[in-house]
């Protein structure tokens, strides 16, 4: 899926949400729209690959409203830049020295929490399915002939990740009704690597046949209210 129509599918996220996410307050009760922004740790976890996780940013508009007594629901959409090195070699002889390769990828998230106050308005948690619409894998330009680990395969062949995937999220918030800090945990519940089996990368190394990995995330960040 090219950039295009990953922001199309934001673009009728957000025209959805704005519609939806208007702002009514009774009693302590809400229906609140927010802007979000934060940083998240991404990471795949799978034993065909060396990945190291790193640090990038994300922000979104989210809607925090009302259901029963202590429950809640947190919804909304959020733009992600997920950045990972894998390791890697400039030349084929596994005795070429091994460097980080750096990958990036963009990504759109739509979310619908379940939330529960422990404490009134200050403190929440929050858990529930998480859709993702994402972009390639793309490698450092200037190494996308390198060679991934011990394989016969350069980095840029694993640029085709599955492009939808769908994950689940625990999180925590708090602060104020204006204002809230929140920190989540996001794991990927297919496999991530799974659109690499039509690239039939076992050709170019037979060592590299159906790859497994699982989207692993840590965010934090802080939301305002409007």
């Amino acid at each position: 899926m090219d950039l295009k129509k990953i922001f199309l599918f934001a673009l009728i996220a957000i025209f959805s949400f704005t519609a939806e996410a208007q702002r009514r307050m009774w009693d302590g009760e809400y229906n609140r729209p927010g802007l979000q922004a934060g940083a998240n740790y991404f990471n795949i976890v799978t034993n065909d690959l060396p990945v190291t996780p790193k640090l990038s940013w994300m922000a979104g508009f989210t809607t925090r409203a009302s259901f029963y007594n202590d429950f809640q629901f947190v919804y909304g959409i959020n733009f992600y830049d997920f950045k990972l090195d894998i390791e890697g070699r400039e030349k084929l002889e596994l005795t070429s020295p091994s460097q980080a390769i750096e990958y990036n990828m963009i990504g759109v998230q739509g979310n619908f929490f379940a939330s529960y106050k422990l404490y009134e308005h200050y403190l929440s948690v929050e858990t529930g399915p998480v859709v993702q619409v994402n972009g390639k894998l793309d490698a450092r330009q200037d190494k996308e002939l390198w060679y991934l680990a011990n394989y016969n395969i350069n980095a840029i062949d694993i640029e085709k990740i599955s492009t939808f995937n769908v994950n689940f999220a625990v999180g925590a918030s708090g602060g104020f009704e204006s204002v809230k800090f929140w920190v989540q945990y996001q794991y990927g519940l297919n496999n991530m690597l799974k659109g690499l089996e039509d690239e039939d990368l076992q050709e170019k190394d037979a060592g590299f046949t159906n790859p497994k990995g699982h989207m692993s995330m840590l965010a934090a960040g802080i939301t305002m209210f409007l």
